[in-house]
């Protein structure tokens, strides 16, 4: 921070004009289609977990801390992201990895939600952690300049925002129908295929088109 130069007035007021063609860019989709899955699938989880955990027979207590620990692990995987790509990883591995930790924590909250539920926990934190980092990574590598930054950036978490509001609803409507929580839990295992395709595409050394 103390090495940052104030950025001039004119780049500022060149930043706002407004990208066009960005809507057609199959890149940018790819960067908003990454940014909506992993939320939906944080938003779905945050909303629903400890829920699941007490019908599984957990206190409620005991619940509403295990999504708190999970959090906690999320801020970890969070900041472990970014250093670890370029340097480790390539981002669409990262990316893949971390989706991977999602499943095997939905699969643990589906077979075992008791049992192993601080197992489930670390895995879910960290491997979503790493997803929300990634998505906003994606943003700014994605983008040539500061001006498609800030309208990537808009396009994604508008879009990505709408479509992971959608998460909650759909997966207690699906219980609902259901019964269990199974269904639900298998949609999520199921929306984290997309979410890697997304991030794949996301992850190609490319900038987004626009003018």
């Amino acid at each position: 921070m103390r090495s940052r130069t104030r950025v001039p007035a004119a780049a500022a007021r060149q930043a706002a004009r407004p990208v066009r063609g960005l809507w057609r860019s199959a890149l940018a989709w790819q960067v908003t289609a990454y940014m909506g899955l992993q939320s939906l699938s944080y938003y779905a989880a945050a909303a629903w977990l400890p829920t699941m955990l007490t019908d599984a027979g957990m206190s409620a207590g005991d619940a509403g801390w295990m999504l708190s620990f999970s959090s906690l692990l999320g801020i970890a995987g969070s900041f472990l992201a970014p250093v670890v790509v370029g340097r480790r990883l390539s981002a669409g591995t990262l990316a893949t990895l971390g989706a991977l930790l999602c499943a095997a924590a939905f699969t643990g909250v589906l077979t075992a939600p008791v049992a192993g539920a601080y197992v489930w926990m670390v895995l879910l934190g960290l491997g979503q952690g790493a997803a929300i980092s990634l998505a906003l990574l994606f943003i700014v590598q994605r983008a040539p300049d500061a001006r498609h930054t800030a309208q990537l950036s808009s396009m994604a978490q508008c879009f990505g925002y709408v479509l992971a509001a959608t998460g909650p609803a759909v997966l207690g409507a699906v219980h609902d129908a259901s019964g269990s929580w199974t269904v639900p839990l298998t949609v999520l295992l199921a929306l984290l295929l997309p979410q890697i395709t997304a991030a794949w595409g996301a992850a190609r050394h490319r900038h987004v088109a626009g003018h």
